[in-house]
């Protein structure tokens, strides 16, 4: 099912003024920061009439609940928060619990939260004119998710929701670093100086998220810019997307994630963006100035954002498509001589 530019304007235009419970936030009260800072929020697809659950979106996000990392309180998502701060604007089509849905729906922090690093330290304070908002995620007490990191924390996560177990990234090496081996009870040590996998703890049948998250943390050890190139494919101009980001390689290599587009009657497009620094910060969506949340796109000259350098055009790009196993398995001389990787 796709939900078109069209569907999306008119899910906005009948929140006016009336309680769209899909998207509000459970935690807001009248009268809040919460409550009185967001506009109502955007239908994203079907209603759940007379659902208890206020936003039941919020579990799509596993780090929410997961008691193991701090995170702080959802109170809104990005399309609640930022949807119809474009007036004239058309949403880009994006199919239910697709990627760029997750990445529209994303938990964020209270208004006025500040960017901080994983000492705790405020890195960015929360009135600062090109902070817009920060997403409600933890980020870990180490220097481990660091920029780079950030479109492989997010595009994780969404295959965590999507209870896709096949997933896999590369090492700087391009050594495969699959969930599949930690399931198994393998872990990462260093031999050399380079990633190896050994078996060091039981086989896991079931992964909770507080696992998956140590999964995770070790890709981010071992994984850099180069790997992040290997993992994805270069995207023209014209095929922007929610969901794509500018890889600036460095050092230190940094990421610009796009967390949606959207395009006037006119064929004019802007673009929300996300970012995080190094060293590891708190993943927050940036905007121009005070006045506005969307980057306006203009493939004619590098995109500028605060507190990074410029990014070019030839650095936009998508994480690859997902590797799909044949349905029935090879059997004897049809099997392949090397097994296909799984990107």
């Amino acid at each position: 099912m796709t939900r078109t530019a069209a569907g999306l304007v008119a899910a906005l235009l009948a929140c006016t003024g009336c309680r769209c419970n899909r998207h509000q936030p459970a935690t807001a009260q009248p009268g809040s920061s919460a409550a009185t800072s967001a506009s109502p929020a955007p239908s994203s697809g079907v209603e759940d009439a007379g659902s208890a659950d206020p936003w039941p979106e919020l579990k799509w996000y596993g780090w929410v609940k997961d008691s193991s990392r701090s995170v702080p309180e959802p109170v809104d998502t990005v399309m609640r928060r930022f949807a119809r701060s474009l007036p004239g604007y058309s949403g880009f089509p994006a199919e239910l619990d697709s990627w760029a849905e997750w990445l529209r729906l994303l938990p964020l922090a209270a208004p006025g939260t500040p960017v901080r690093n994983f000492r705790g330290e405020t890195v960015v304070p929360g009135d600062d004119e090109h902070l817009a908002a920060v997403v409600a995620i933890d980020i870990g007490t180490q220097d481990i998710q660091q920029s780079a990191d950030v479109i492989l924390r997010l595009h994780g996560e969404w295959r965590w929701f999507r209870d896709d177990l096949r997933m896999l990234y590369l090492s700087d090496t391009r050594l495969e670093l699959p969930l599949g081996k930690w399931l198994a009870g393998e872990r990462l040590v260093a031999a050399g100086g380079l990633p190896k996998w050994v078996p060091e703890a039981a086989p896991q049948p079931k992964l909770d998220h507080a696992a998956f998250r140590e999964y995770l943390d070790s890709v981010f050890a071992w994984s850099d810019a180069r790997a992040l190139l290997g993992e994805s494919v270069a995207l023209p101009p014209e095929g922007l997307e929610p969901g794509a980001f500018f890889l600036a390689q460095g050092p230190p290599a940094e990421v610009l994630v796009v967390l949606d587009v959207a395009t006037s009657p006119a064929g004019e497009r802007a673009m929300l963006l996300a970012q995080a620094l190094n060293p590891t910060e708190s993943i927050h969506v940036i905007r121009p100035s005070r006045d506005a949340s969307w980057f306006p796109v203009r493939t004619d000259q590098p995109v500028r954002v605060p507190r990074a350098r410029p990014f070019a055009w030839k650095d936009l790009r998508r994480m690859k498509r997902r590797w799909s196993p044949p349905e029935v398995p090879c059997v004897g001389s049809l099997c392949p001589k090397t097994a296909p990787s799984s990107r």
